[in-house]
């Protein structure tokens, strides 16, 4: 009777923890807050037609404004368990005080600190600082050691730091798709004021055009309004969440070093001391059996060196004796080849030559007999223009001594145009003094 009675509370205290997380949940807590929204906007007293316009024109208004209620209802809870945790920190710290104050060392330190824990609740062993405790605790009592307490510290809060990050994976989703939705309504809104341009009646589409236009620009604005305030809030809590961090990591896993640090000094010196000295020794066979393994084997290395080099040498100088070998008499029928293909080039240059001289002597005897008959044309040409040079000397001096008779010629005509006129004028005057003459 007793089990039949005692196992019914794990399955209570289940849905009881699944009620509470689910009364917590922060998508829950954002559809009402979105519902509480939409319902008190009809009874806004301020910019109510303005909160209209820009929340309720599309469809996709409404997705953006329940996905923002989201992203601030996870960062408000959020907020609220970082609280919670400050107040957490501050127990841990004084559960380290209390021990501190008991003087406990080694195993008895670790047995304290989760019997204080435990008698916290579970406020305090479900927190970051209590979890820290308990797994200082919990280590020290599998290893009886607190050598790598201080790096397994570190993993822990390594760990803490990336679930706290994971758990703002839905905001910063929400804060990249919020922009997302809004441009999709912008590509919307203009392709509805492209559909409906009609250039038949432009005046009655124009209003679909400028509603469509408005919503494009509506969604993008109040996308980009909502991510801004989403990505300042989640800025502040991811620095608050940093703070934290630092704050467990200076109040609570920094203590826990030195205290479990403290109890186990003195053994762990003379531990040191033996471990030191076995690993001296150790250390000294080691270096002794490597050295001597070593000299063995640079002595086996050095023979088989010798034995590989020698080989090598006798193969690569036939390789070389056959490379020159072959080379030699590529070279050589390459040579003759050339040689007998140049032989012919030349015998048919020379051939050739032949025949160009021969063409060039016929011509050049052709060009000279020409010449020849061209000498004694000119020769006969020179004494014919010596002739003609006489003849025209002879013409030259008929034509000046023409010249002078006609000089003469023209003189005389002149003398006995002056004489006749001179007569006239004798008369002239003879007949003026008869004249007067016969008048006295």
């Amino acid at each position: 009777m007793k089990t039949t009675q005692k196992s019914p509370a794990p399955l209570e205290s289940g849905r009881k923890n699944k009620a509470a997380n689910l009364g917590t949940h922060p998508l829950l807590w954002g559809s009402i807050a979105c519902v509480l929204f939409y319902l008190a906007l009809p009874y806004t007293p301020f910019q109510q037609e303005l909160l209209t316009r820009y929340c309720c024109s599309h469809p996709l208004e409404y997705i953006t404004i329940g996905l923002f209620f989201f992203g601030m209802s996870t960062l408000i809870f959020r907020w609220r368990e970082l609280h919670l945790e400050t107040e957490s920190v501050k127990s841990a710290r004084c559960i380290l005080q209390e021990v501190e104050q008991d003087k406990a060392t080694g195993y008895d330190l670790a047995i304290s600190i989760l019997e204080k824990i435990r008698g916290l609740g579970d406020k305090v062993s479900g927190s970051i600082a209590g979890q820290r405790l308990l797994e200082a605790a919990n280590y020290f009592r599998k290893t009886n050691s607190s050598e790598h307490l201080e790096s397994h510290l570190r993993h822990c809060a390594d760990l803490e730091l990336d679930r706290s990050q994971q758990r703002l994976g839905l905001v910063n989703t929400i804060s990249w798709a919020i922009p997302i939705v809004g441009f999709l309504g912008t590509v919307m809104g203009i392709t509805i004021a492209i559909a409906n341009v009609s250039p038949e009646q432009l005046d009655q589409s124009l209003s679909e055009v400028t509603s469509g236009l408005g919503v494009a620009f509506d969604t993008t604005a109040l996308s980009l309004s909502l991510s801004l305030v989403l990505v300042f809030a989640t800025f502040r809590i991811r620095s608050r969440q940093e703070e934290l961090l630092n704050e467990i990591e200076a109040g609570v896993d920094q203590p826990l070093t030195i205290l479990f640090h403290a109890g186990s000094t003195n053994n762990m010196v003379d531990d040191q001391l033996v471990i030191s000295q076995q690993l001296m020794e150790a250390s000294e066979r080691i270096v002794t059996e490597a050295t001597a393994a070593w000299r063995d084997t640079l002595n086996q290395l050095q023979g088989r060196l010798l034995l590989t080099l020698e080989s090598e040498q006798q193969s690569f100088l036939g390789m070389i004796e056959q490379g020159f070998s072959s080379s030699l008499e590529s070279q050589q029928n390459y040579l003759s080849a050339v040689r007998s293909r140049e032989s012919e080039r030349t015998n048919e240059l020379l051939s050739h030559l032949e025949t160009t001289l021969t063409d060039w002597n016929f011509t050049l005897s052709e060009v000279s007999g020409g010449l020849r008959s061209q000498i004694e044309e000119q020769r006969s040409q020179t004494i014919l223009l010596h002739n003609m040079v006489e003849k025209q000397q002879t013409l030259t001096t008929l034509q000046q001594k023409l010249d002078e008779s006609i000089d003469a010629h023209r003189i005389t005509e002149t003398l006995d145009q002056t004489l006749n006129s001179l007569t006239a004028a004798i008369q002239l005057l003879n007949a003026r003094v008869n004249s007067s003459s016969r008048a006295a």
